[in-house]
């Protein structure tokens, strides 16, 4: 079979796969979903893949000193069941009444969100691929934000109709990165929505050096200066999985951003002060990220990046 027949019937069974996945979220008990998604998790980590191989890399090159070569295995187990569990709530939360929502998603204070929301030039919930983050979206929505999200347009045309269609309803909506310029961005902002970003991988587009889990990494950097130039309130919001099957989402205080009026210099230290923050949390839940993301791909030291602005060098100066 060619490469592209094989690449092919490969969407063909992911597509298929998440249909069945769909209507099982839909017909089972929430507990019994769990546990079913779980155990998938775990089985798809005893097959062998690039993936795997990149996160059990990345859990010794950042966690290696800390835990013995059994404690990585573990983790790196943990992080595939956890991946099923939280597939399984993203389905099943998203048609949940509010009742049962709030029986299962706890988070603190909206005050100072709410706040910064009411002042009409929207807001940036700036989040991580932790935890049940597909859950982010319809929970501000829920609260009555109006709210949109920026992401990247699926390989397969199918799947990637799903996905909009998973993450779009009442009060949210969900755009593709290709199709959306700063400006058509800010345009919306202005509209008084909030608006979610991930910002923990490495994207093509670039982005400047600031430390993530103690190590530069090319971070994206949009978000943080549409925030600066447009004086747009900005929230670093994650969530995570309980011991019991809950979610707990931490909004915090909106980010103060340095303002020392060198904007180049400014922006690095105050990515570096979003990627502290979703750090922080990472490290407190280990399991519950993507670590078989190839995070630090992009190096400082290479001709490409040498010109790229970096906290490091900001720091030597």
């Amino acid at each position: 079979m060619s490469r592209d027949g094989s690449g092919k019937l490969k969407n063909d069974i992911i597509y298929v796969l998440i249909l069945l996945c769909l209507r099982i979220a839909r017909m089972i008990p929430r507990k019994a979903g769990l546990s079913l998604f779980g155990g998938i998790g775990s089985g798809v980590y005893l097959f062998p893949d690039r993936q795997k191989r990149r996160m059990h890399h990345n859990i010794r090159l950042i966690l290696g000193d800390t835990l013995s070569g059994s404690e990585r295995l573990a983790l790196a187990r943990k992080v595939y069941q956890m991946l099923g569990k939280n597939a399984f709530d993203a389905l099943c939360l998203r048609n949940a009444d509010d009742a049962t929502f709030d029986a299962i998603v706890s988070y603190d204070s909206l005050d100072d969100f709410e706040q910064a929301y009411n002042l009409g030039r929207g807001v940036l919930v700036i989040t991580a691929h932790l935890g049940c983050f597909e859950m982010l979206l319809p929970f501000f929505a829920r609260k009555g934000f109006r709210s949109f999200a920026i992401g990247r347009r699926s390989y397969d045309r199918r799947i990637d109709q799903l996905i909009l269609q998973n993450r779009t309803g009442d009060n949210f909506e969900y755009l593709h990165n290709r199709t959306q310029n700063m400006l058509s961005i800010v345009r919306k902002l202005k509209e008084g929505r909030a608006m979610g970003i991930l910002v923990d991988q490495d994207l093509k587009s670039g982005g400047v050096f600031a430390h993530f889990l103690g190590r530069l990494a090319l971070t994206p950097d949009m978000p943080i200066r549409i925030a600066m130039k447009y004086a747009v309130p900005a929230f670093v919001v994650t969530t995570h999985r309980t011991p019991d099957d809950r979610h707990e989402i931490r909004i915090g205080t909106r980010l103060q951003f340095a303002t020392s009026g060198e904007f180049e210099h400014d922006l690095v230290r105050n990515v570096e002060m979003v990627n502290k923050r979703i750090s922080a949390q990472i490290q407190e839940h280990p399991e519950q990220w993507v670590w078989m993301h190839n995070r630090w791909k992009r190096r400082p030291e290479h001709t490409r990046w040498r010109d790229a602005l970096n906290i490091d060098t900001l720091a030597s100066k």
